[in-house]
């Protein structure tokens, strides 16, 4: 079967959407199908197109970009292509144009969008309702963040809920050496507002050991969070570490070093943090927002402690007690939960 992921950033640009979107496109080439990317070429380096592992990327060149969105007119000449399913990837500003002309579309909502200027928010609001409106099935990765999304409301009935792909995370030649003794809080996110990483670091004269932090140093759109965050650090120099970005076939050796994982994540632009499930996989607990989607691993395994966002004080007592009852708390299976082929044969039976 022709498949075509719509989405605006792939590989390598690395966000959570980018890595769910490389993973299933890249098991669908396993199983026997013909994927295909397009996405924008953000970054003039890049090649118009390329296969990466099976996986045929177009890229199409913008005219100019508004925040992390942008306007191209190859954009539209690229969508015109022949695919039996156009999965569109949300949110995303221009997905509605390959959407227009598919025979069938799946929508994935991976989560809300915020942007600061509400013009702008409005606009990207209506392009994904009517990506959602044109789209036979629209997937989103729990129940608990579907029924609370504004824009899913009224899409109800054919809505699905499907769990992201994660395999189990390998450590690849990556070695970190850690202090013998030393505690490390482990943080893995890109510089974004919706990340909350400055209540992590407001915490840290309650809490013990280092922050670790994996993750790109410059992601796009995001240079006034990111000065933020580096005046927040250089209160805290000694005890802040970046290990900047980490392959994702490599994460397991960042999950082996670290203590505990935290996600203080603030609004619904995250709506499910993989990295947890990855870091539960291996056997580490973690501290997350209580948000919707974003509970779920902790609800669903028991591996760690939910807390109240943007609470910099009840992060700090949230990791003071995972660390102080990481025998006591009762392990689930995370693997089982979040089985990778159980994932992708629902993906195999809905493309079908």
């Amino acid at each position: 079967m022709k498949i075509l992921f719509s989405v605006t950033y792939y590989t390598p640009y690395v966000s959570g959407l980018t890595i769910y979107v490389k993973r299933l496109a890249e098991e669908l080439v396993n199983r026997g199908h013909k994927v295909t990317v397009l996405c924008m070429r953000h970054d003039k380096k890049l090649l118009e197109r390329e296969n990466i592992n099976g996986v045929e990327v177009i890229r199409a060149n913008p005219l100019f970009q508004i925040s992390k969105g942008f306007v191209s007119i190859d954009w539209i000449t690229k969508s015109r292509r022949d695919a039996d399913v156009v999965i569109v990837n949300l949110p995303q500003a221009e997905g509605w144009i390959p959407a227009l002309v598919a025979k069938k579309v799946i929508a994935i909502y991976h989560c809300e969008i915020v942007v600061k200027n509400k013009i702008v928010q409005r606009i990207l609001e209506a392009a994904n309702w009517l990506t959602l409106a044109r789209a036979n099935t629209i997937v989103t990765y729990t129940e608990d963040y579907g029924k609370s999304s504004r824009l899913l409301k009224g899409f109800e009935h054919k809505t699905k809920y499907i769990y992201p792909p994660i395999p189990y995370p390998t450590a690849g030649k990556l070695k970190l050496k850690k202090p013998k003794g030393e505690i490390w809080i482990g943080v893995a996110a890109r510089f974004a507002a919706e990340k909350g990483i400055e209540y992590l670091l407001e915490a840290l004269p309650e809490i013990p050991g280092k922050v670790v932090i994996a993750g790109p140093m410059e992601p796009v759109g995001e240079e006034e969070y990111k000065n933020k965050i580096i005046k927040l650090v250089d209160r805290y120099k000694d005890r802040v570490k970046f290990l900047g970005t980490i392959e994702p076939e490599e994460m397991g050796g960042f999950y082996k070093a670290i203590d505990v994982l935290v996600l203080p994540s603030v609004n619904s632009t995250e709506a499910f943090g993989m990295v947890q499930v990855e870091a539960m996989m291996m056997g580490v607990l973690v501290v997350a927002s209580d948000l919707p989607g974003v509970r779920v691993p902790i609800m669903k395994t028991g591996m760690g402690k939910i807390v109240k966002p943007r609470d910099s004080k009840s992060l700090a007592g949230a990791i003071l007690w995972v660390l102080n009852n990481k025998n006591k708390l009762k392990k689930k299976s995370a693997i089982k939960e979040f089985n990778m082929d159980g994932v992708v044969q629902k993906w195999q039976k809905l493309i079908a």
